[in-house]
C-alpha cells in the first residue's frame, strides 16, 4: 500500500549536464556552475589530454559572491597573456610539471585520489613530495581535475592551509592537436 505523498510524488530525474567542446566557454563562469560541470565529470586521463594540454584559468573562488563585478577581471586574467600555459604530462601521466611562459616549473604526481570537494574518484595533482622541492605555498597545492568533454577537464586548485582544503580557482586544460 502506498500512502498519499508516494502516490503524487514526482520520479526524481537525473540532472544531466551538456558535454562541452571547448574550454573557451567557460572562462568567466560563476564557480558553482563550474562545481556543477566538475561534480557531474569523470576523472581525467592525462592520456586524453595529450602530452602538454593548454590551460586556462576560469575562475576566482574567493570573488564568487561578487562575480559579476569581477567578471571582466577573470576574462583579462584568463587570457593568452597569462604566463601559466598549461601542463606537461610525462611517465606515463603520473607525473609532470607547470609550463609557465616557456620553463617548466613546479613538478607535481598525478594519481588518482577522492575529491576534496565531493569524495568522488579525480585527477588529483599534488606538489608536496619532498623530493620535488616546490616551496611553500606551492607544497601545499593540490589540483583536482575531471573530464568534461573529449580532450577536456576542469577543476579546482586548493590549497591546504590551517588543516583544511580551500579552493583558490577554477582551471581548465584542454588537448592541443589531433584527439
Amino acid at each position: 500500500m502506498t500512502t498519499q505523498s508516494e502516490q503524487h510524488a514526482e520520479p526524481a530525474v537525473a540532472r544531466r549536464t551538456p558535454q562541452m567542446t571547448s574550454l573557451d566557454d567557460l572562462v568567466g563562469a560563476h564557480p558553482d556552475a563550474l562545481r556543477q560541470f566538475y561534480e557531474a565529470g569523470r576523472p581525467a586521463d592525462p592520456a586524453e589530454l595529450g602530452d602538454a594540454p593548454r590551460g586556462r584559468l576560469l575562475a576566482l573562488q574567493p570573488t564568487a559572491g561578487v562575480h559579476m563585478a569581477t567578471r571582466p577581471l577573470i576574462a583579462a586574467l584568463a587570457s593568452r597573456w597569462m604566463p601559466w600555459k598549461g601542463n606537461e604530462f610525462d611517465h606515463g601521466g603520473n607525473s609532470g610539471m607547470n609550463v609557465v611562459l616557456a620553463s617548466k616549473v613546479c613538478r607535481f604526481k598525478a594519481q588518482l585520489l577522492p575529491s576534496e570537494l565531493d569524495g568522488a574518484p579525480t585527477l588529483a595533482l599534488t606538489y608536496g613530495e619532498k623530493a620535488f622541492g616546490n616551496p611553500w605555498p606551492v607544497s601545499a597545492v593540490k589540483d583536482e581535475l575531471r573530464a568534461i568533454g573529449p580532450g577536456i577537464a576542469i577543476g579546482p586548485v586548493l590549497l591546504r592551509w590551517q588543516e583544511r582544503w580551500h579552493a583558490l580557482l577554477w582551471f581548465g586544460l584542454t588537448r592541443v592537436g589531433p584527439q
